[in-house]
């Protein structure tokens, strides 16, 4: 399966045998093709509907209908981590009033994984972290600035692992208010107030 993020809504690309039918929060849509203007046309569908919350479009090749979905948005790469400290607690940062993981966009010619480590770096003030495993990629969409562009993040999201305490410094020019490490029992409390896709990330790493 192949989910898009818009905020808290998704589109889900998935293969026709999926018991997506099962869910009882979503609407199926089933496709005639998928020429370039229709799926034009579910976009802006979903993007401006206030009701559908998740739509699932079923597929034989979900894979080649995803990268033909992804044509239709103006595209970056984003690097991110979930830290993980000695105790076993994890790095989260608050902004714009949602709890978050460090992230951020990957400069050209950069690799992912160097990416997302100068994210966590830059967001947070860690210096003594390693880039571990992939856990996952999240796919977000947001208007440049709430009114230009459609943007489609494919945000790379690895697993790291601290090990020299510092004090964490929050980059407040990112807008970022605060920075903590969360013991595991509190991460429900924290996972009620962030996004989707965050929650995806815990889930991917097998943490919830």
């Amino acid at each position: 399966m192949y989910r898009i993020y818009f905020e808290n809504r998704q589109i889900d690309i998935c293969d026709e045998n999926e018991r997506y039918i099962e869910d009882a929060n979503a609407v199926v849509l089933h496709l005639n093709g998928d020429k370039d203007t229709e799926l034009h046309t579910l976009i802006t569908m979903f993007e401006t509907s206030d009701s559908l919350r998740k739509l699932y479009v079923p597929s034989r090749n979900p894979g080649r209908l995803f990268k033909k979905m992804c044509k239709c948005f103006s595209e970056i790469d984003a690097g991110g981590g979930l830290v993980k400290n000695k105790r076993g607690d994890f790095l989260m940062i608050f902004r714009n009033g949602k709890w978050d993981l460090p992230k951020g966009k990957r400069e050209k010619g950069e690799k992912k994984a160097t990416a997302a480590l100068r994210e966590v770096r830059e967001e947070t003030g860690l210096k003594d972290i390693e880039a571990g495993e992939l856990i996952c990629v999240t796919h977000h969409c947001y208007r440049w600035k709430g009114q230009g562009e459609l943007i489609l993040k494919h945000t790379y999201w690895y697993s790291m692992e601290y090990t020299v305490p510092v004090e964490l410094i929050p980059q407040t020019e990112e807008d970022i208010t605060k920075a903590a490490w969360i013991a595991p029992s509190s991460l429900p409390q924290f996972l009620d107030n962030t996004y989707p896709s965050i929650v995806e990330v815990f889930k991917e790493a097998r943490i919830i």
